[in-house]
């Protein structure tokens, strides 16, 4: 139903910010400060994790605002095989670390 299709949306919308690098905003830890936009290395590396998380919980709310009659179409198996799609993507995605 409409959870599944939440948690499906969530994850390719995290994916696919993740392997392109967009991201809502930046942390920087070492000053202890958020921004919107890249800043100078000056304040140490940013961190785009949290805006990568962002867009996932964003895109997985949105779906929960369709009507119920869309969304109690989906089996609720169908999170089993989108979990291994993106899983998948994933380990495609991150190879290059590994098969060089």
């Amino acid at each position: 139903g409409r959870w599944t299709l939440a948690a499906l949306v969530a994850g390719t919308a995290y994916i696919l910010a993740y392997s392109n690098n967009v991201t809502l905003f930046y942390y920087f830890p070492m000053v202890d400060e958020w921004h919107w936009r890249p800043q100078s290395e000056a304040l140490g590396p940013g961190i785009t994790y949290f805006g990568w998380k962002a867009i996932g919980l964003l895109a997985g709310s949105a779906t929960l605002l369709l009507p119920r009659r869309w969304t109690n179409r989906l089996p609720a198996d169908t999170v089993w095989v989108g979990a291994l799609l993106l899983a998948a993507a994933v380990c495609i995605h991150e190879s290059h670390w590994f098969l060089k």
